[in-house]
């Protein structure tokens, strides 16, 4: 059949207690549905389109409703009436793989209801609150190809938006609108060299504990040498361009190394 469906049932009750401390004597209890339900169609060889729907659940983590005190990111201060997000998701994908080629592109669009959201009151005081309605939307391509002599090339990018619905603020998380590229040579058994180049645009629209992050590029390069069964010696040289730039949206992120290397060591069996 050049048509297929599948699709998946599941069930979640979660319970949590809290005894003493800032809230006392606190407990949850929360069941939900979820589950999935997709058609993949193919419209020629090699080329597939697949729709699905799908519906998710997320009780707040023991931390969001109990916790109280300091933390890496500052003072945090639990909230126990906090209750879980649910979400309503729309994902399409076109798919392309013959011979060395493969390409695909995704397009998903997420309603959220109850968002669970980290947001700053004052300096360096953090709180949760369920944030009412909020979606995301995006688009995703991808390009691998081998172009002979063992060396394979990769193109990847998105593009992401994510907003609440009441005040059409944005939403933290939400990456940047970026491409990347790598090719990568096999020199041998067990052994590569590969460059890898990333393009970020600027962010002008942080989320409630973000930062607006600069344009940059980023460049690296690596390698890898297979010593013998089973050790493998891996090396990476990043920011090789050595450039300036946040290493996370946070508000509080500290810049991204400059030139830095790391060799790894790897026992596979």
């Amino acid at each position: 059949s050049r048509i297929t469906a599948s699709g998946g049932l599941r069930f979640d009750h979660v319970t949590t207690r809290n005894d003493g401390g800032f809230f006392g004597t606190q407990s949850t209890a929360n069941s939900a549905f979820s589950g999935f339900g997709a058609i993949k169609a193919e419209l020629a060889s090699g080329t597939t389109v697949t729709g699905q729907i799908s519906s998710g659940f997320r009780d707040p983590a023991l931390s969001a409703r109990y916790f109280v005190g300091a933390s890496g990111r500052g003072f945090v201060t639990g909230n126990p009436a906090l209750g879980p997000e649910s979400a309503l998701q729309y994902d399409v994908a076109l798919r392309y793989v013959r011979g060395g080629l493969r390409w695909a592109v995704y397009g998903y669009y997420y309603r959220i209801s109850d968002l669970i959201e980290r947001y700053e009151d004052g300096d360096d005081l953090f709180f949760f609150r369920n944030r009412g309605e909020a979606r995301i939307q995006g688009l995703e391509f991808e390009l691998q190809g081998n172009v002979g002599h063992g060396i394979s090339c990769e193109v990847g990018a998105q593009v992401a938006d994510g907003v609440t619905l009441d005040d059409d603020t944005s939403l933290d998380d939400i990456p940047a609108t970026n491409i990347q590229f790598q090719i990568r040579k096999e020199l041998g058994t067990g052994h590569y060299a590969r460059v890898q180049l990333g393009v970020y645009v600027e962010d002008n629209d942080p989320g409630p504990t973000e930062i607006v992050t600069p344009s940059f590029v980023s460049l690296d390069i690596g390698a890898g040498v297979k010593v013998a069964e089973p050790l493998k010696l891996r090396f990476l040289i990043r920011n090789l361009l050595n450039r300036s730039f946040p290493i996370s949206p946070d508000r509080r992120a500290v810049l991204a190394p400059g030139i830095n290397g790391v060799v790894t060591l790897v026992a596979e069996f």
